[in-house]
């Protein structure tokens, strides 16, 4: 029976690509790239043009979609809820800029997540131009497995990334090492999506071997514990969820097996794996690595294929592979029974290990394996759960924690992120933030349950995969600072929008011509209100970098009037002209910007005794160490104690009388 004209037209928007719809891929593609290998880790100036680039591809994808130039999904309750979510999230952080105790920072947390819902609505829209998830899954595979080969590239030529003669743990190109481990264990289920034998050829079966084999490398050489986790948990879920499971057991055997063995011998070669190393060391050990790396690379290669043929001309008989799930079952539940056992039997110790108090991180060696101390989260989580419960509605400000930390921290430790989003969202921005951020969750979620639920074969299996690979990084928001990095939520966030826009069909055409204008005209104007506001932090900070005279610091606060430190420089320079009175009233104009910012208070507080007004200098001095008690404020001997002394006659017992200091005021 022939379809109506109505599901025809429905089912045509579905179809693969076609010629017009090239453009649209390559651009995801591209912004995903950029995010991945360009964004430099936590840095706001590659932030404004990759934030830049999705905001404008987001606002063209919904004028063509407005306009009827590109296909139209339907936004259903799931959908919606999720992009929905995202911009409310971003707008309620805009709006705690009134309250923050830092609005400058808030700011910049609201540009950041403008940015990330950008990415998950410009996946949205594109949902109904990329409608084949398996070609998504493809593209997926294959930037993270580049971004897997420059990673381990890194560590056999020294000149890709000079850093790792400091600090050797594996984090190129992303900066960071837990997010470079998300990303492999984000990869995993993709690779075991490729070693299925649906409609493979014995090629991309081996190649999708070599992914999984450069992503157990790669996150082992990362020194994360929980990205190993969370790899582990990532295959274990997919040979739950997924019918093959012999194929992937063997995957998981052989792939994850060779890795395990040359991160074993990268361990035995002091220029791969252990810090402070000459770049001598560095490129004679990178030679052997990369030997070492292309030697297993292709016997896991050459392994995939002579399996992937077998299994062809001899496949499995249901009895046999029924009987070695069974096994392979038992012996899983077997070792999680120990593992909970041993939880059990331990749980004291495990429990003091972890919330241990530690004056500094754990060293980021390979035996971080063997260590369950929270490397000081459980100290973070406690100062941000504090800040939560001293605001509950609106929080701290968006971008804040850094505050909170200096202020409550025991150490001279310090962090700008508790490294748990969900927490944080709740410390900065309240019970309202908190939501908003958890239904976002959801909605994506049940949006992906949705679309897995009428597709069925290799599409099905590829929604699997991704679905994995978000739980995966919704799973690592709880113990680390993602929202801070680009590289991770760009792209993944992007992906959960493509399967959320999957969750329904298509849209009915759009109603009346002026509307779609508008809707157009609509989303062209915020996209260009959302670029000054992530340009002009920018500015401002480039007019201070270069800054030599008082007209450079008012440019970069008429870019940027939360900025304190364009007031501080600002009043630098009146001070220097003379100006005592305007240099009093910038100073005190940051101080009320920022009023537990240690930093304002000091800089005041060196203003006022280069002036000779011993008890304000005082009273800023001490409010600088209040709110930082391991600033400069409170350096033995220092600001603080000689301010005391001009005012109340006396010296702290530990500070010889009259001593001079290389830290005066």
């Amino acid at each position: 029976m022939l379809a109506s004209p109505p599901v025809r037209v429905g089912g045509e928007r579905r179809a693969g690509p076609g010629p017009g719809r090239a453009a649209p891929a390559a651009v995801a593609a591209a912004l995903c790239a950029a995010a991945l290998f360009f964004s430099g880790g936590y840095d706001d100036t590659a932030l404004v043009w990759i934030g830049g680039a999705a905001l404008v591809a987001a606002a063209l994808a919904a004028a063509g979609s407005s306009l009827r130039l590109l296909p139209s999904p339907r936004l259903d309750l799931p959908a919606a809820a999720f992009v929905g979510a995202l911009f409310g999230l971003a707008v309620w952080a805009g709006l705690s800029t009134l309250w923050s105790a830092s609005p400058e920072r808030s700011w910049a947390t609201t540009n950041r997540t403008l940015v990330y819902a950008a990415f998950a609505l410009l996946g949205v829209l594109l949902s109904a131009v990329l409608p084949r998830v398996r070609e998504i899954a493809h593209g997926a595979a294959a930037l993270l497995g580049l971004l897997l080969g420059w990673a381990l590239l890194a560590k056999c030529i020294p000149a890709l990334y000079p850093d790792y003669g400091r600090v050797a743990r594996l984090r190129s190109p992303v900066a960071y090492w837990n997010e470079l481990a998300l990303l492999c264990a984000v990869t995993v289920p993709l690779a075991l999506w490729i070693t299925s034998p649906r409609d493979r050829r014995p090629a991309h079966r081996a190649a999708g071997l070599l992914l999984l084999f450069a992503a157990t490398v790669t996150v082992l050489l990362t020194y994360s514990r929980v990205g190993v986790l969370l790899a582990c948990i990532a295959a274990a879920a997919w040979v739950v969820l997924e019918q093959d499971r012999v194929e992937a057991l063997l995957a998981v055997a052989v792939g994850g097996g060779a890795g395990a063995a040359v991160f074993g011998i990268a361990l035995a070669l002091p220029g791969i794996t252990s810090d402070h190393r000459s770049r001598a060391v560095r490129v004679h050990d990178g030679w052997i690595f990369a030997l070492v790396l292309l030697a297993a690379g292709g016997l896991v290669f050459a392994a995939g294929l002579a399996a992937a043929r077998t299994e062809t001309r001899h496949p499995l008989s249901p009895e046999r592979r029924r009987r070695v799930e069974r096994i392979s079952g038992i012996a899983a539940a077997g070792v999680a029974v120990a593992a909970l056992a041993v939880s059990i039997v331990f749980a004291g110790r495990i429990w003091s290990e972890f919330t241990n108090p530690v004056s500094s991180q754990i060293a980021s060696t390979s035996g971080r394996y063997s260590s369950l101390n929270s490397s000081n989260r459980w100290r973070w989580w406690g100062e941000e759960w504090d800040a939560f419960t001293a605001h509950p509605l609106g929080g701290t400000g968006a971008g804040t924690f850094e505050l909170t930390d200096r202020t409550e921290r025991r150490s001279p430790l310090v962090t700008i992120d508790p490294h748990n989003v969900p927490l944080r969202f709740l410390g900065e921005l309240g019970i309202v933030g908190f939501l908003l951020y958890a239904a976002a969750v959801a909605a994506a979620a049940l949006a992906a349950v949705r679309a897995r639920r009428p597709s069925a074969g290799a599409e099905r299996a590829a929604i699997t995969a991704i679905a994995i690979g978000l739980a995966v990084f919704a799973a690592h928001t709880v113990v680390d600072m993602d929202w801070n990095f680009v590289a991770t939520c760009g792209p993944l966030l992007l992906l959960a929008g493509l399967l959320a826009g999957r969750s329904a069909s298509p849209a009915a055409e759009p109603s009346r011509a002026p509307r779609r204008l508008l809707l157009a005209a609509g989303a062209v104007l915020f996209a260009l209100a959302a670029l000054y506001s992530l340009a002009a932090p920018w500015l401002a900070r480039r007019e201070l970098a270069t800054a030599v005279d008082v007209s450079a610091a008012q440019k970069a606060h008429s870019y940027d009037p939360l900025s304190t430190s364009a007031l501080i420089d600002w009043a630098a320079f009146e001070d220097a002209r003379g100006n005592v009175l305007k240099a009093n009233d910038l100073y005190r104009r940051a101080v009320s910007l920022e009023p537990t910012a240690s930093d304002t208070w000091y800089s005041l507080g060196l203003f006022l005794w280069e002036h000779k007004a011993w008890k304000p200098a005082f009273e800023a001095f001490s409010k600088a160490w209040r709110f930082d008690r391991f600033g400069p404020a409170g350096i033995p001997c220092g600001s603080l104690d000689q301010a005391r002394h001009k005012v109340l006659g006396t010296w702290p017992p530990s500070c010889p009388r009259g001593r001079p200091r290389a830290s005066s005021p």
